[in-house]
């Protein structure tokens, strides 16, 4: 069996059912494990991207984290909804100001490259993952709501998988940045996780707001779209960066950032589509 298969295996058999036992055996304090795996995966990450970006851990990758800490902190404790935001602006500002003093050295030549590089720092992965944390704040989530996104982008990559490897033969190279993936395996995992949230609204409907038909069609298109958009994301970083992996944190599969490019990008679209349902409803 074809190690990458393996690894599909291990994350269905063990990652999956671990993430969802925490989401629904341990849904006190907002789901206080969850939210605290979210937070370690978002410094791991974090500390990734900084070695991606600058060769090094700078600064402003253990201050980016705060974001999403603040996050749950303010669910948790009723602090003020503007919290997070507030924290998110004063550190991309002064991941932006460093360079005042730091571009002296080279008279500013790359300084607009070194406050790009560090902007990206800071939304990239800890603003995103934060979006997580905002949706198990929202009136009328559930277990079952973070459920059906998890089903959503773990269907899209798996259905992706199955249909590049069914159909995908002699469309690959679409991307150049992933030469692997094929047009077969895109197109197959938009059908399919579109077709997902079909049926986990009606299997879960006891559990969820109503969900019209064009938004269950938005929500499982919009899953599928940035979770691939995500990996090749991910994928450009670590081409430019000229390494394999981001990271060696989970044997087998690479860093925190290979393990949730796909969620990195689709969080925060899953948050808003959502947030959008239960406005309508």
């Amino acid at each position: 069996m074809e190690k990458n298969l393996k690894d599909r295996i291990i994350t269905v058999v063990i990652g999956i059912p671990a993430v969802l036992a925490m989401i629904f055996f341990v849904p006190q304090y907002n789901y206080i494990l969850f939210c605290l795996l979210l937070i370690g995966m978002s410094i791991v990450g974090s500390i990734e991207m900084s070695r991606i970006l600058f060769r090094k851990i700078v600064p402003i990758a253990l201050l980016a984290p705060v974001v999403p800490v603040i996050q749950y902190l303010k669910g948790v404790l009723g602090l003020n909804a503007q919290l997070p935001d507030l924290a998110f602006v004063i550190i991309l500002l002064l991941s932006m100001s460093l360079e005042i003093r730091a571009g002296e050295k080279d008279d500013f030549k790359h300084s607009i490259e070194r406050i790009a590089k560090s902007a990206v720092l800071v939304i990239y992965p800890s603003y995103f993952l934060s979006f997580f944390l905002r949706l198990m704040e929202l009136d009328g989530v559930n277990s079952y709501t973070l459920m059906t996104y998890f089903i959503l982008v773990f269907g899209n990559d798996t259905f992706a998988y199955i249909w590049g490897r069914l159909f995908g033969k002699n469309n690959k190279g679409i991307v150049k940045v992933s030469p692997k993936k094929s047009a077969a395996g895109y197109v197959g995992s938009l059908i399919s996780t579109i077709g997902l949230s079909f049926a986990c609204y009606a299997l879960f409907r006891d559990h969820l707001p109503y969900i019209s038909v064009a938004y269950r069609i938005l929500l499982g298109s919009a899953v599928s779209i940035t979770a691939n958009v995500g990996d090749l994301i991910e994928s450009v970083f670590k081409r430019s960066a000229g390494v394999k992996d981001s990271g060696n944190v989970f044997p087998g599969r690479g860093g925190a950032l290979d393990c949730l490019d796909s969620e990195i990008a689709s969080a925060p679209v899953f948050f808003i589509i959502f947030s959008m349902i239960l406005e309508a409803v």
